[in-house]
């Protein structure tokens, strides 16, 4: 049998046009911003952080951290650890681009700490240190490649949300003797009681976005109740000192089931311990259509999404919070 038609080159197919080129180049999240933030964040997080700003001492301090802190702990972690990328630590790195490519963040640097004894995970950034996402080497041997995708892209959503300096503030608070402690600490004044309290409450609607970037970076983001419990139940003791065992994942589950099927005026506040209402705080997100408009190569198994506005509501009501 006989074939007629002509040879074509697969390379003229590649569109070698300079705009096109430079689109993709600069490829970023800015189709997603929404009157100054990302359509992912909680609104909560956004709005205390605009009033942490505004609170009397906040500048000192947060000066103090932004140009000696940071620069401090940057300069010894680039002594002390080992940066991730294709030939060192290549899973790790696959990850880290993985996330990356899904929240439209450039890549951050992926530091390796060995001089850690601790299972944790934290990043850094400031006007002068370039983004970077910690790694403590107890922490990778611990968790699963799934776990290790929802930690990480909990910190590039921090990163794209500019938690940083707020994070580090929170180590000044003496909250608890887990916090991490960083390796200086330069401000020196007393800190503001009302800064106290705002970044006590920050840290929870911080959780939440921090937790909706890492859905958004997941292969199954469905998979995040059971993912985060078994993250929890191993020990896992987080940047702030916060831990709790014995979560059962399918009863969380079972609880946000029945939360859908609500409507926004009969929501009730979960009356769990305070990660649990994190969790169920956060698993509204998998029912938002901000979600399926960051991963359109998934579909969602509910018929009642919700935008992001109510997806906030409701996060809010769950954490008792009623808004800010």
């Amino acid at each position: 049998m006989s074939v007629t038609g002509s040879s074509v080159n697969p390379l003229l197919n590649i569109d070698t046009n300079f705009r096109s080129y430079l689109n993709a180049y600069t490829r970023s999240f800015q189709n997603h911003v929404i009157d100054g933030q990302l359509d992912y964040a909680f609104d909560s997080d956004f709005a205390v952080r605009q009033k942490i700003i505004g609170l009397s001492g906040w500048s000192k301090l947060s000066k103090a951290i932004n140009t000696v802190d940071i620069g401090a702990e940057a300069k010894h972690l680039f002594l002390q650890c080992e940066q991730a990328g294709p030939l060192k630590y290549p899973e790790i790195y696959d990850i880290l681009k993985r996330c990356c490519e899904r929240l439209e963040l450039n890549l951050p640097i992926m530091l390796i700490r060995k001089d850690y004894e601790r299972p944790l995970i934290y990043s850094i950034a400031s006007d002068i240190i370039e983004p970077s996402i910690i790694i403590t080497r107890p922490l990778l041997d611990m968790c699963s490649d799934d776990e290790l995708e929802l930690l990480i892209g909990a910190e590039c959503g921090r990163i794209q949300n500019n938690h940083c300096v707020y994070n580090w503030a929170f180590t000044y608070l003496n909250y608890n003797r887990d916090t991490y402690k960083p390796s200086e600490r330069s401000y020196k004044g007393a800190v503001n009681s009302q800064i106290v309290g705002a970044l006590s409450d920050w840290v929870r609607y911080a959780d939440i976005t921090a937790d909706r970037a890492g859905m958004i970076c997941m292969q199954s983001p469905g998979r995040y109740i059971e993912v985060i419990c078994g993250l929890l139940n191993k020990g896992y003791v987080d940047f702030y000192g916060r831990s709790q065992k014995e979560f059962v994942p399918q009863v969380i589950e079972a609880l946000v089931k029945a939360n859908r099927g609500i409507a926004v005026r009969s929501l009730m506040p979960d009356m769990g311990e305070p990660l649990q209402k994190r969790i169920v705080a956060s698993a509204e997100f998998l029912g938002c259509e901000s979600l399926f408009q960051w991963r359109r190569d998934i579909q969602s198994t509910d018929a009642h999404t919700c935008n992001g506005q109510i997806c906030d509501v409701r996060s809010n009501i769950i954490l008792a919070t009623g808004g800010h």
